[in-house]
């Protein structure tokens, strides 16, 4: 499934060849095709420059989930904590998000 997903990744992104890809990562182009061809699977920090290079989590290169780890509303609210907040402030968003989890979890 891994190479299935970089390579449509690759493919989507226009213009971007193998040879674009190996110089990024550092690696050779036939590293780079052996990955693409399911021949070879790069080390875990290969796979964390590819998942930064897409925007993509290492699940969704792995095909075990969505593009995207997170929600839209997830996204959200997170985009709405900034960093001036504090770390006071911070304890107190987790803790109500703890809250309300509970609060529901005991509704079920």
């Amino acid at each position: 499934m891994f190479a299935q997903q970089l390579k449509k990744l690759r493919k989507k992104t226009p213009h971007l060849t193998q040879l674009d890809m190996a110089k990024n990562l550092g690696i050779a182009k036939t590293t780079y095709a052996s990955y693409e061809q399911g021949k070879r699977t790069p080390d875990i920090e290969t796979q964390n420059k590819i998942a930064d290079f897409f925007h993509v989590s290492l699940d969704y290169l792995h095909g075990r989930t969505q593009k995207n780890a997170f929600s839209t509303k997830q996204m959200t609210v997170a985009a709405h904590i900034d960093d001036e907040v504090t770390e006071e402030q911070m304890e107190d968003i987790l803790n109500y998000i703890d809250f309300i989890k509970q609060k529901h979890a005991k509704k079920d």
